[in-house]
């Protein structure tokens, strides 16, 4: 149950009571403050941050109980997040060709083949991510003239596909956003997401070249051979495996991605021990359970349950903090305070092979159905520049928890902010979002995140309670 007052964009002590075997712990998310207290305290805080004139009725200890809440700042007013909904992109994710050297079993975007449709192997245009980085740097250097804090600019090299089968074209790329970088007197930043099947002058250019890197990788030589093979049906384990190391031995940032699917899902403890042994500079490994999309409804791939998923998770959370790993969840982020999970409700600016402009990386195919809603705008061969939807935008711009009533009471709706909208609003309206398998799980490890703050960890198996009541 929660405690609010106040509407989408003012101000409120919103308080939620959250329960595992220990009892009540009161969370005010928005202010990041818990505490364990006895059920008549709970009632009391509720009751006071619903109405503080309820104050004088009470009796002395009810108010001695208020008063220590609030001095702790449990009653303070905290406006609630709001996303910046002006479209002025200072980063772009280019996507170069939807081309690949792996035939991964689950891929969402079935790369290497065209999408579920059999869509055309596409090379972007050149002058399409030229446009595209003369954009996001100029107006890094108008919003830093006008006293913002924007330092960079940040080009980020990902795909529907493997987008180092394009090296020549972000060989280019690069060279044009260092060009652009010295011309405006403001730094690049060059990111990429590969999956690790990279040839000794790939390596070379990205370890010259990039500020980070993020790897697909699934995590044991077994999984990684059987999931992610390479075109023509050998394994890969041992060319990704050869790229990390260098990596390693570089001092290039980067993180390791690894879906977990059901056969897999007991083996993630494992997982962290091998990573955190064979690459010990990764910065972090990332564990998401596969989505049931694209080649995962052709394959033997499921998503794992959710309460196997959440335990084995903390089994191996419990490995990484040994091991001085950092684990991460994408809807577990207590951390953050937030009315969005990602850029989509801000126009995040990713450009396709085909020059289409997506707010989502799991939408890049015009055959995709989540097109018409996700895609905002594309390049216009005449014009040589881009041509944005601004009704789109605005569209977009309501993906947002503030209007999504599924998490009112949710205590994670500041964290996890609706989860990922392409997922859970895939063919309906954002007031049809009715939750998915993946809240179950960013609930339990949320509240595990909360009870390790409160310096408890569960004494039981079993999946704590889901704090909505």
């Amino acid at each position: 149950m929660s405690a609010q007052v106040g509407a989408a964009g003012q101000t409120a002590p919103e308080l939620f009571v959250l329960r595992d075997e220990k009892g009540p712990i009161l969370y005010a998310p928005l202010g990041k403050l818990m505490a364990r207290a006895n059920e008549p305290a709970i009632e009391a805080a509720l009751a006071f941050a619903k109405d503080p004139a309820t104050f004088d009725a009470m009796t002395a200890d009810e108010q001695s109980v208020i008063r220590a809440f609030g001095e702790r700042g449990f009653f303070k007013q905290h406006a609630f997040p709001q996303h910046n909904v002006g479209f002025c992109p200072v980063q772009v994710t280019l996507f170069p060709t939807n081309g690949c050297n792996l035939r991964c079993s689950y891929c969402y975007a079935f790369g290497g083949e065209g999408g579920n449709n059999g869509e055309p192997i596409t090379r972007m245009k050149l002058e399409v991510a030229q446009r595209a980085i003369d954009i996001i740097a100029r107006n890094a250097k108008s919003r830093r003239d006008a006293g913002e804090p924007v330092r960079n600019f940040l080009v980020s090299i990902h795909g529907n596909g493997e987008p180092f089968c394009a090296f020549d074209l972000i060989r280019e790329i690069v060279f044009y956003g260092q060009d652009v970088s010295e011309e405006l007197d403001i730094p690049v930043v060059f990111n990429a997401a590969s999956n690790g099947v990279l040839t000794d002058e790939q390596l070379d250019f990205v370890l010259a070249n990039f500020n980070n890197m993020n790897i697909s990788f699934d995590g044991l030589p077994e999984f990684q051979d059987a999931n992610r093979p390479i075109a023509g049906g050998k394994g890969s384990f041992a060319a990704v495996d050869r790229t990390m190391r260098r990596l390693c031995e570089a001092g290039l940032n980067f993180g390791i991605r690894t879906t977990v699917t059901a056969d897999m899902v007991d083996a993630m403890p494992r997982i962290v021990e091998f990573v955190a042994t064979s690459y010990p500079t990764v910065e972090q490994l990332h564990f998401e359970p596969v989505w049931e999309c694209g080649r995962c409804l052709t394959s033997s791939n499921t998503m794992p349950a959710s309460g196997v998923f959440t335990k084995r998770y903390l089994e191996s959370l419990e490995v990484a903090e040994r091991m001085g790993l950092r684990l991460v969840f994408s809807g577990a982020r207590q951390d953050m305070v937030v009315d969005t999970f990602c850029k989509v409700s801000s126009g995040s600016f990713t450009v396709t092979p085909t020059g289409d402009v997506t707010a989502c990386y799991e939408v890049s195919y015009k055959s995709d159905p989540r097109s018409e809603r996700f895609f905002f705008g594309h390049f216009e061969d005449e014009l040589g520049d881009f041509v944005f939807d601004q009704d789109k935008l605005d569209a977009l711009s309501e993906l947002n928890v503030h209007n999504i009533r599924f998490c009112d009471d949710c205590f994670c709706r500041w964290h996890c902010a609706g989860d990922c909208a392409a997922k859970v609003l895939d063919g309906i309206g954002i007031d049809e979002h009715h939750g998915s398998v993946r809240c179950e799980i960013s609930r339990a490890l949320t509240l595990n995140q909360i009870q390790r703050r409160l310096n408890w960890k569960p004494q039981e198996e079993g999946s704590p309670q889901d704090g909505k009541e």
